[in-house]
């Protein structure tokens, strides 16, 4: 539907932030160019739906700036909370990753020790059988 829905948040949350009371009529919500945004009320479900705004529940015109909207936009808006959002995602994934790597070494060495125990004992019974055969003869 919105093709720059990110620059649009931006836009937008600027505009609520900085108006007086910190709500606005959906219908005066912005494009990036200062134009009034057509669907606004399918923007400001969105805007809702992410948690950056309370959509008045009698008729859906008045959206409310949350706490979570506030915190978004004094810690350098939205593009960078997206920013920090997606390097903590491949934070995370880099840790799983490396969980699973720690987790194949620990496997290798249980499977190296087990070897080497059999290798150990292989090695007593052939003594062993080398010490009988040398007794007989």
């Amino acid at each position: 539907m919105f093709e720059n829905i990110d620059e649009l948040i931006e836009v937008n949350l600027k505009l609520l932030y900085t108006s007086k009371s910190q709500f606005m009529m959906r219908i005066n919500f912005k494009d990036e160019f200062g134009f009034n945004l057509k669907n606004s009320k399918v923007f400001a479900e969105i805007l809702d739906e992410k948690g950056l705004v309370v959509l008045d529940q009698d008729q859906g015109f008045r959206c409310d700036l949350t706490d979570f909207g506030k915190q978004i936009y004094e810690s350098g808006g939205w593009i960078v909370y997206l920013r920090t959002v997606e390097s903590f995602a491949n934070f995370k994934t880099i840790v799983k990753v490396d969980s699973q790597v720690k987790k194949m070494e620990r496997s290798f060495l249980k499977k190296v020790m087990v070897a080497g125990i059999i290798i150990v004992v292989l090695c007593f019974f052939i003594t062993l059988l080398t010490v009988e055969l040398f007794k007989t003869s």
